[in-house]
C-alpha cells in the first residue's frame, strides 16, 4: 500500500510532460537487470515487484529519474523531521525504484540512511517503552512500542505488551477517539490528527481513527480551498496583508504550494515597491536626495514602470545635481576664506557621492597639504 502512494505522489509529475514524450521514452529505458539483483540482495526488506513498473508509471523523459530522487530525498527529510515511518518507507521506495534501474550512489547512501535511522529508532523506542512500563505508565509505554511495531510490525515484545494491556488500552483508545472526534468538530485539524495517529499506534487496523483522520484530511481540504479563494479576492482588491495572512493560512492547511508561492512572491513584490516607493517620497519631501535615490533605484530593480517612478527619479537626479554645486559653491568660498578643514570636509562630502566630481579632487588634495603645512608651522612656532 505505501509504495503504490508514493507510486501515486511521483506520477502526478506526468503533467509536466505531453502523452507523446511519455509514449517516445518508454522503450528508451530499461532496468540494468544485474542492477536490479543487486538491489534485491542488498535490500531484501523492499517489496522487489515494484522494479517490475515501467518508468511510465514514475515520469517518462529526461532526467526522470532525478525527479524521483528529488521527490524522495524531498519526502526523506520531512519524514526524518517529524519521525513519519509511512512517509519514510515512501520515500524509500522511491529509492529503492532508483536504485534498481540505475545504481545511483546517491540512492543507495538514502537507503543506507533510512535503514541506520530506523535501526537507532528501533532502539530507541524499545528503551523508553521499557522504561515507561516499568514506571507503570502503560499509555506513553503504549505509544512507544506503537512506534516499535511502525518499524518491526513483527516485534514479539511489542506484540506481548499489548496483548498483556489490552483492556486497558482499549478504554484509553475510546477516550483519544471521542477527544479527537470533539476536536474535528471546533476544525481544530492538527489536535484530532495526532490523537487518531496515537490511536493507529496502539490499533494500527482501527477503523474510526482511520475513517477520522481521512475526515480530517477532507476537512481540511474543504478549509484550505475556501482560505485560497479568499485570499486570491482580497489580492485581486489589493488588500495584501489579508492576502498574505489568508494564503499562509492556505498552505497550512495543505493546499498546492505552487499555486500559493506565485501569489505570495507577487505580494513580497508589490509590498517591496509600494514600501521603497513611499520611502523614496518621504525623503524627497526632505530634500534628503541621496536617500531618495537609493529607494528609487530599489523601485526601478523591481519595476522600472511603477508609478511615476521615472520622472520621480529625473526629479531627484536634479535634486542631486542642485545639492552638490550648492556643496561645491560653499567649499569653494570656504576655501577662499582659508577655512580649509570645513572645504576639505564638504569637498569629501561631494567625493563620497561622486568623486570626479569637477576639480574637487584637486581642492581635496591642496586642502590636505595647506591643514598640513599650518600644522608643522604651529608645532615649529
Amino acid at each position: 500500500m505505501k509504495k503504490v502512494l508514493f507510486l501515486v505522489i511521483v506520477i502526478l509529475l506526468l503533467s509536466f510532460f505531453s502523452l507523446s514524450s511519455c509514449q517516445s521514452s518508454t522503450n528508451t529505458i530499461k532496468a540494468d537487470q544485474e542492477m536490479v539483483k543487486k538491489a534485491k540482495t542488498e535490500y531484501p526488506e523492499y517489496d522487489s515487484s515494484v522494479l517490475s513498473k515501467s518508468p511510465t508509471e514514475f515520469l517518462t523523459t529526461e532526467g526522470i529519474f532525478t525527479l524521483i530522487l528529488n521527490q524522495a530525498i524531498e519526502m526523506y527529510n520531512k519524514a526524518v523531521a517529524t519521525e513519519d515511518f509511512d512517509l519514510l518507507e515512501q520515500a524509500g521506495y522511491g529509492f529503492f525504484y532508483i536504485y534498481g534501474y540505475t545504481g545511483s550512489n546517491i540512492a543507495k547512501e538514502y537507503l543506507n540512511k533510512i535503514r541506520n535511522f530506523k535501526t537507532k529508532k528501533l532502539e530507541e523506542y524499545i528503551s523508553l517503552a521499557k522504561k515507561y512500563e516499568k514506571n507503570k505508565d502503560i499509555i506513553t509505554a503504549a505509544s512507544y512500542w506503537g512506534k516499535v511495531l511502525k518499524i518491526d510490525k513483527d516485534n514479539k515484545e511489542a506484540k506481548a505488551f499489548f496483548e498483556k494491556n489490552k483492556e486497558l488500552i482499549k478504554k484509553e483508545i475510546q477516550r483519544y477517539l471521542s477527544e479527537a472526534k470533539k476536536f474535528l468538530e471546533k476544525k481544530k485539524f492538527e489536535e484530532a490528527e495526532k490523537l487518531y495517529k496515537a490511536v493507529l499506534l496502539f490499533d494500527p487496523n482501527n477503523l474510526e481513527a482511520k475513517t477520522g483522520l481521512e475526515k480530517v484530511k477532507q476537512e481540511k481540504g474543504k478549509l484550505a480551498l475556501d482560505s485560497f479563494n479568499k485570499a486570491v479576492a482580497a489580492f485581486n482588491i489589493k488588500e495584501y496583508n489579508q492576502a498574505q495572512k489568508l494564503f499562509k493560512l492556505a498552505l497550512d492547511l495543505g493546499y498546492d504550494k505552487k499555486k500559493i508561492k506565485e501569489y505570495l512572491d507577487k505580494i513580497d513584490l508589490i509590498m517591496n515597491i509600494e514600501k521603497y516607493y513611499q520611502s523614496c517620497i518621504d525623503a524627497f519631501n526632505k530634500k534628503d536626495f541621496f536617500t531618495a535615490e537609493n529607494f528609487a533605484k530599489k523601485v526601478i530593480n523591481l519595476d522600472s514602470n511603477y508609478k511615476d517612478i521615472k520622472d520621480l527619479y529625473q526629479q531627484i537626479q536634479k535634486g542631486i545635481e542642485d545639492t552638490l554645486l550648492s556643496w561645491y559653491n560653499q567649499a569653494v568660498e570656504l576655501y577662499n576664506q582659508k577655512a580649509y578643514d570645513k572645504a576639505l570636509e564638504l569637498f569629501q562630502k561631494i567625493a563620497k557621492y561622486n568623486p570626479n566630481y569637477k576639480d574637487i579632487q584637486s581642492y581635496i588634495q591642496s586642502c590636505q597639504a595647506k591643514l598640513q603645512a599650518l600644522s608643522g608651522s604651529g608645532s615649529g612656532g
